[in-house]
């Protein structure tokens, strides 16, 4: 292998994978992407209805949060894929872009650029959308992005009745003009397969010789020459080796991995470096702050008919609503899953549905920081869920809801009894006490290493990390604020400008 190379991208997940496409289509680059997992494809990530069996294992992070008081002092597992496309390889497959204002709140508060008609092109380049449900939509790129209303659960159907039913509006499409009602989801399954990011981006193009990839590659550390990124160590069978760049070091390694890769490299805030013995060489107090994610729970109902078994990721359709008026777009996804939320309850009643309720606009704020100066240590973890009492508040007014839809005309046919939260559970104290000891993560990490213009931000509109040469960070973890639905659509996107930024600047 080269030792120098005009990028190196650290992290082949989700957004390593299209950072290395792209910029690799200029065959006079030359494009490292290294990644600490594998690169083989276990046919449990294949099958969309085994997703929950790529937890845990071998192409998982395994991370862990601290223990969170909002949650009665639990700890939430938060896992993140260790594999050639990351996190594309575990998720649900529910291909979400997130409300209008998600973006333009991100161009107004100190990220020029990122409103939802400058993301709007990054979108459609990312998207090969197979029905024309959205106006908006892009039906040229790699990614497959599928109505899963061509082969639906039919308790998925009666969730949809119910919704319309209740009054809540019909939307044709989410990620069109009008996001709030209740829809088919779209989803990332191609041929009865997901798609993943590996599939759809890197594996076509690697055999470009300008693209090399190095699996099994942990990264330890940035290596700096005064204020300038110009490489990176990493270990890989048991060996620590580095490589150089001409160009720019590009850091994709997540809304976890990131932050702690800085950290590690001293960059952060120099109080915290100094704790675990850490040369500081850039002073940047946010990284590692602004840390938050959705957070769900659960409700739970028996059937009477059999439900049918999956076909497709278990999660066909959702509603996007507001939990009380005044919110200015949806702060609450009603997601319907046609199995239990609780895996003790769905032993005990393995015929059973969900509303999985979520909260997608939380206020709740955490960290992530280093657990040590090892670059093998987890770092630690604290989202902070439920910290704020109107997150809280919303989640609870989400199981009411999600019981008025099980309590409609259209579910009737379906469902006999309460499982979760239980009859019993009426009061707001009652529901409270549910909520705390069953909330747990969406796995919508994101926001530690905030993009804009302030003391805290990390990176710049362009993605530079701020007071660094050679250096961008582009994941999840640049997000300001969390998008209203699930981030992964917005992670792709924002790979694509990234690109695109890097491109235009080293034309």
């Amino acid at each position: 292998m080269h030792h120098h190379f005009d990028y190196i991208i650290v992290g082949g997940g989700s957004a390593g994978c299209i950072l290395a496409a792209r910029l690799s289509e200029d065959p006079n680059v030359n494009v490292l992407l290294l990644e600490a997992g594998g690169t083989e494809i276990p046919e449990t990530v294949e099958n969309p209805a085994t997703w929950y069996m790529t937890w845990g294992g071998d192409i998982d992070w395994n991370y862990q949060t601290v223990p969170q008081p909002g949650l009665d002092g639990r700890q939430t597992f938060e896992p993140r894929g260790k594999i050639i496309g990351g996190s594309s390889c575990l998720n649900l497959m529910m291909y979400i872009r997130g409300s209008q204002e998600d973006y333009d709140n991100w161009a107004y508060n100190g990220a020029p650029g990122w409103g939802y008609d400058d993301m709007l092109p990054f979108f459609q380049r990312v998207e090969n959308q197979d029905d024309d449900s959205s106006p908006w939509a892009g039906h040229q790129g790699p990614f497959a992005v599928n109505t899963a209303a061509a082969n639906p659960n039919p308790t998925s159907a009666a969730f949809i009745d119910a919704c319309l039913e209740l009054g809540y509006p019909w939307t044709d499409d989410v990620n069109g003009p009008q996001m709030e009602g209740v829809s088919w989801h779209h989803i990332n399954v191609k041929n009865g397969k997901r798609d993943s990011l590996a599939t759809s981006y890197l594996f076509p193009v690697l055999k470009r010789p300008n693209l090399t990839l190095e699996s099994q590659a942990h990264a330890m550390n940035l290596i700096f020459d005064g204020k300038r990124c110009v490489g990176v160590k990493y270990s890989q069978n048991f060996e620590e080796k580095e490589v150089r760049c001409n160009r720019e070091v590009i850091v994709a390694a997540g809304a976890m991995g990131s932050p702690q890769l800085l950290m590690l490299s001293g960059v952060g805030n120099p109080e915290h470096l100094k704790e675990h013995g850490i040369h500081v060489h850039h002073e940047l107090p946010g990284v590692g702050e602004n840390f938050h994610n959705h957070v769900l729970t659960g409700v739970t109902y028996e059937c009477g008919p059999q439900v049918p078994p999956p076909t497709q990721n278990m999660s066909e359709a959702v509603m996007y609503t507001t939990s009380f008026p005044g919110w200015v777009g949806p702060d609450l996804q009603i997601a319907f899953v046609h199995a239990s939320f609780d895996i003790i309850i769905g032993q005990a009643h393995p015929n059973s549905i969900s509303i999985v309720p979520g909260l997608t606009r939380p206020m709740s704020r955490g960290w992530v920081r280093l657990n040590s100066s090892d670059p093998f240590d987890k770092p630690l973890i604290n989202p902070n869920y439920l910290a704020v009492k109107a997150d809280l508040d919303r989640l609870i007014r989400a199981i009411e809801i999600a019981r008025e839809i099980f309590g409609s005309e259209a579910m009737s046919d379906w469902v006999t009894q309460e499982l979760l939260p239980g009859p019993d559970k009426k009061t707001y104290e009652q529901l409270a006490a549910y909520v705390k000891s069953k909330a747990d993560s969406y796995h919508h990490q994101c926001g530690s290493c905030k993009m804009g213009l302030d003391d805290m931000a990390v990176v710049d509109p362009e993605l530079r990390v701020h007071g660094v040469d050679g250096l961008r960070v582009i994941d999840a973890s640049i997000m300001p604020t969390v998008t209203s639905g699930n981030i992964h659509a917005a992670v792709l996107a924002i790979a694509e400008k990234g690109a695109h930024l890097i491109k235009t600047a080293n034309s």
